[in-house]
Order: structure tokens, then sequence, then C-alpha cells
């Protein structure tokens, strides 16, 4: 469909319910399913559970807007409209609340949590492209101000500002004088509107964590690539994104609009003045308004805050983090020992004293070889 108030958005969601109705009923022509399901689709919508009310008011708004273009007579672009309308508002009065709801208070960590977690891991041991990614990943959204997950599946990286075309994102790697990385955001939801489309300068963000901005650097150069994070030479989608970051916090249902939360709440709890919030809110590309209605919450200290709990799955980590280093260490220490046992009876090495120590290498008279 190719119409100016059409956007990729209203694409993204017309797909996600197309896939999903696929599994109900895949004998359906893609091009018409809207207008042949439209009686039903309400009742689809409103009894998926896996759908946030946000979610089912965007896939609401959606379908108005696919009818209104197909035919602005159809009865049922005004009730889909009232639907996409009635949520809006039951979400605007949700977060004028600040209340987590459920998913939320399960899966919600404090920034302490995470910086804690990032304290546990030593980069030096990681030894795997994936494992640098996803470290990686974790230390761009608790190390810095955290952006949309659109920026971070999408930037490119480049060493000249020549290279910046004003329409893709990036991370620029600038080695004039001492090493400094900014964001370069030109394309995200809030692009086109008043306040960063007339101040560009409001597109470079400088990443000011010394530590971050080594691991970004030293991870484009032991694996250079063209995007941030990417599988075979292309960028990743959103669902590998959740995965990993999934996989490196150990929560099951954390999501990047959770970590935003959790990097507001602990800022806000240590800036008071609204100049610090106001840098905050352009460096994560948003207003201070959607900043405390959206993400700043009100955390429920028995359930989400409990220390206890934190303790608990940072023990845990750092057992898995343990277990799998002694797996490591074993398979390092035994390779080495037979390399060593190999240059010495085949190729004439002549050991140290503190080698054969220290790997447990001793001569066997009886076969003549060192064992």
């Amino acid at each position: 469909m190719k119409d100016k108030n059409w956007t990729a958005q209203h694409e993204k969601l017309y797909s996600m319910l197309l896939k999903y109705y696929q599994k109900i009923d895949n004998n359906i022509d893609e091009n018409l399913f809207i207008n042949d399901k439209k009686r039903y689709l309400m009742t689809i919508i409103n009894n998926n559970n896996n759908w946030g009310d946000s979610t089912k008011e965007g896939l609401f708004f959606m379908i108005a807007r696919y009818l209104i273009i197909d035919n602005p007579n159809d009865k049922y672009v005004k009730i889909y409209q009232q639907l996409g309308y009635d949520l809006m508002q039951k979400n605007r009065n949700k977060e004028n609340e600040n209340e987590q709801d459920e998913k939320e208070k399960e899966n919600y960590r404090t920034h302490e949590y995470f910086i804690n977690l990032l304290n546990t891991i030593n980069p030096d041991e990681i030894k795997t492209k994936l494992g640098n990614y996803q470290l990686l990943l974790l230390s761009l959204l608790v190390l810095q101000p955290p952006l949309r997950t659109s920026f971070y599946i999408s930037a490119k990286f480049i060493r000249n500002m020549k290279d910046n075309d004003k329409q893709n994102n990036y991370i620029w790697i600038s080695k004039k004088g001492p090493l400094k990385i900014y964001y370069t955001v030109n394309n995200d939801k809030v692009t086109k509107t008043k306040i960063y489309s007339m101040n560009k300068q409001l597109s470079y963000i400088k990443i000011n964590d010394q530590n971050l901005v080594k691991l970004i650097y030293n991870s484009y150069e032991q694996y250079p690539r063209n995007y941030l994070f990417e599988i075979d030479g292309k960028p990743i989608s959103q669902p590998t994104y959740l995965s990993w970051l999934r996989k490196i916090t150990n929560v099951k249902n954390i999501n990047n609009d959770i970590m935003r939360s959790s990097y507001i709440n602990w800022f806000y709890d240590n800036n008071k003045k609204l100049s610090e919030r106001e840098k905050l809110a352009n460096e994560m590309r948003h207003s201070v308004m959607t900043s405390q209605r959206n993400y700043r919450k009100i955390i429920d200290n028995n359930v989400t805050n409990d220390e206890l709990k934190n303790k608990v799955e940072l023990l845990d980590q750092q057992l898995k983090s343990c277990e799998s280093k002694n797996m490591i260490d074993d398979k390092l220490y035994k390779k080495r020992r037979r390399d060593i046992i190999y240059n010495i009876n085949k190729k004439g090495t002549i050991p140290k004293e503190d080698t054969l120590k220290k790997y447990n290498i001793v001569y066997d008279d009886d076969k003549k070889l060192y064992i």
C-alpha cells in the first residue's frame, strides 16, 4: 500500500498482525485480509494476552488507517478509531499514575543491579564474538543513557565525519587527539519533531564513560564489521537483540523500555535539577515529560527492589561465570600440556623446570618419553 499516510510503523504492525492471523487461518489473501476479516480482528486482538495495551492500541489505529485509505466511508473506520482512542486514554491514565504493570514488576531490576552485574564480568575472559556482543550490549544500556532499540540494531561504524550521510545511524569513532566515540542519530521516531529537527547538534551524543569507549573500540578492532551488531554481515533483528539482552542479564522477559526506566529512576534519584534532567532527556531522545510519564516509575520495594533478590541473582550469575571460566581454563590447561609434551618428545624442545612443574609433566624412564 503506497500512501503518504501509510508509514513504516503501520507496515510493521500490519505484518505482525498478518503473521499472527496466519497461525489461525493460513488460507487468506495477505493483501485483503484486513478488509475480509475486519469484523473479527477486534476480537482476535483483544483476546491476545501476549500483547500489551500499547500494542493493541497501535493495531487498532493501524487498521483504522488502512480502512480509511481504502474506503473513507467504511463504517469500521470509526469503530477501530474508537477502540484505539479508548486504549490510548487508558494507557495515558496508567502512565500518569507512574505505576509498573505486572510484567514490569516481574522483570524490573535496579540500575545498581546492572552495575554490579557488569562488575562480575571480566572482558579479558570472554573469548567468543557472541560473548563480546552481549557484554557490549549490556554496557551500552548501563554505562550510557539508553537509546531506543532501533538505534542499536541499525547503527553502522564510521571513522570520519564525512561518511555521515545524515540518513542512517552511526557509531562515530574519532582518533583525532584522545579516542572519542559518538552516537550519531539521524533516523529515529523523533527525528522530524520540532526540537530535534531544529537543533541538529542533538543528533550527536558523546559517550563519556571511558570504559565504554574502550570496550566499543576494542570490540570493533577485534571483530571488524560495518554494523554495531551484525550476523553474517547483516544487522541483527529486534528478537535477536532481546534474546541477547535476556541472556546476559539472566532476566526472562526484560526489554529495552525496562532498561530505560531503570536508568531514569536511578538518574532522577541522584540528580534533582531540572537542567540535568533536560540534558538526560536530550541524550535519550525524548522530552522530560515523556521521561516522567513513561519511564519514571513508582517502585514496589517489596518486590522489585529487594536487595536479597538482587544478591541471589548476582550470585547465580557469578556461579555460572565461574563454572564457565573453570571449563575454559581446564580445556586450555590440557591443550597447553599436550602441546608442550608433543614439542618436547617430537621436536626436541628443552623444557624449563617451572613449566614441567606447572603442567605436572614427568619423564618416564621405561618409555623414554615425557608424560
